[in-house]
Parts: C-alpha cells; structure tokens; sequence
C-alpha cells in the first residue's frame, strides 16, 4: 500500500533536510571543532548550527509539527505529528575525527509510541538509511543468518558507565563471535536493520537516540525488546536488538539486574 501524501512528503523532506545536515557537518568535519560539557556528554556549535537548520526548515515545511530535539529546540505539535531529532548523533566520533556519526529523524504521530518513518543519515560513510511504517526495509536477505556463536553484536553503552555494560554484556561475550563499539545510537540501529551486524546491545538512552533506528529494525523483520528480553523498545529499559532466532538466546545471556529499579 502506498504511502499517505502527507507521510511521503514529510519522508521526502526528512530525507533532504538529512542530506543538507550531513553537507553542514562534513563541512566542519577534522576542522578542530571544539566542544563543551553539557550534562551528559559534550556538545558543539556543530550540533546546535544543525538543530538550528533543521527546526527553520520543519517550521517552513509543515509548521503545525511538533519537534522535540537533543539540545533543547521543541515545540508542541498543532498537525498529529511530532518530529524527535538528534541533529547530531556520536558528538564524540565527530569531533575525534571518526566517521561513526549520523543525522537522525523520526516522525511520530500524536500519542504513538513508535515511529511512522525514520531516516538515519551518516553522512561520513556516504551511508542513508530510511523506513516507512509497514513499508518494510530494504536489505540484503540473510537467509538462515548464523547462529549466535558465529554471530557479531554492537554494544553501546550509552550515558552509562562502561562497568555496567560489561556487567550486563558479560555473559553474551563468550557466546558471540565478535563484540564492536562504534558510539552512535542511530547508526548501530542502522547497521543492525541493515544486516551488517547481527545483533546490538544498548543501555538506555534518549528517545531521540532510537526513534529513526528501531523503525528501521522493526521494518527490516528483526526484533526489538529489553534487555531482560521483554518487549519494551522505549529505550528507557534498554534495547536488544537482532533478528528473531537470536533474540531470545542472547537476552538469556544479559544481564539486566543493574538497572532494575
């Protein structure tokens, strides 16, 4: 079933505004961009320039949309639809001069908990990955995939302390080929749906962190849930995510107890 006008041109202005973010960005990108604190993690001029671009854009393209962004820009929504952005996803990659960073754009609808289309932007990789809700998500098909011995988790950690994660992942680490890091939410999302990791490990984070990436793993058939292996994709519990043969062996091996209460 095609896409309402109005779903489509929000995906199609998502999809440019992304692209213009990303041209901003690798703009300034192994420039020497400095950053500051803030109250988890850092920030830059980079990242408000980008969330600036992004709200002056949405308030001329559809301006009863709600917009709730990283740092600090929102507004209600008068439309049913709210926009939930991380202008800059993986500050820290940015400004360490790694590529793992991305734009990130979710469109929700008036009391939805889930996304109705999510674009992920890496503008460093030459990399955009977009969904539409019950459109599904074009990847390569995995066939079987391999079993979890064989299989390659991204872990991130998060606002969290690293000791947690090892505490939660520990038991997974012994079972899985490989363990990757890469510190960008969105775009471990992305690779995940994508098929170019097996599974992923998040502690909890923000919902502009996971709004775009779980639609995009939800569509590409894969599971979402907790980590205590419930179905809760709030990102508030935590999110294990990887197709569904593995889902429920790896959330076996987790962990949860540190964040319980």
């Amino acid at each position: 079933m095609l896409p309402s006008p109005e779903i489509q041109g929000r995906l199609d202005w998502a999809t440019r505004i992304a692209h213009q973010v990303g041209d901003l960005l690798l703009s300034r990108f192994r420039t020497g961009v400095a950053a500051e604190r803030k109250d988890r993690g850092i920030v830059t001029e980079l990242d408000r320039r980008a969330e600036h671009l992004i709200a002056g854009s949405l308030a001329e393209a559809f301006p009863g949309d709600g917009l709730l962004a990283e740092e600090g820009t929102g507004r209600e929504s008068t439309s049913g639809y709210r926009w939930v952005v991380d202008p800059l996803d993986g500050t820290t990659n940015y400004v360490a001069g790694l590529p793992m960073f991305a734009v990130s754009l979710g469109c929700l609808g008036d009391g939805d908990a889930a996304a109705l289309l999510g674009v992920v932007h890496a503008p460093a990789l030459g990399d955009t990955f977009t969904a539409l809700r019950g459109g599904g998500f074009d990847r390569p098909d995995p066939g079987a995939g391999p079993d979890l011995g064989a299989a390659v988790f991204i872990l991130n950690k998060a606002y969290h302390p690293a000791s947690v994660l090892w505490t939660i992942a520990g038991g997974l680490a012994g079972s899985v080929r490989a363990f990757r890091m890469f510190g960008c939410v969105s775009l471990d999302l992305a690779l995940v749906a994508a098929g170019r990791a097996d599974g992923l490990v998040l502690l909890p984070a923000d919902p502009w962190d996971v709004a775009a990436g779980l639609l995009l793993v939800e569509e590409a058939g894969l599971r979402a849930g907790d980590l205590a292996g419930g179905t809760n994709t709030s990102g508030r519990t935590g999110i294990l995510a990887t197709r569904s043969s593995l889902f429920a062996p790896a959330a076996l091996l987790l962990d949860a107890s540190p964040l319980a209460g």
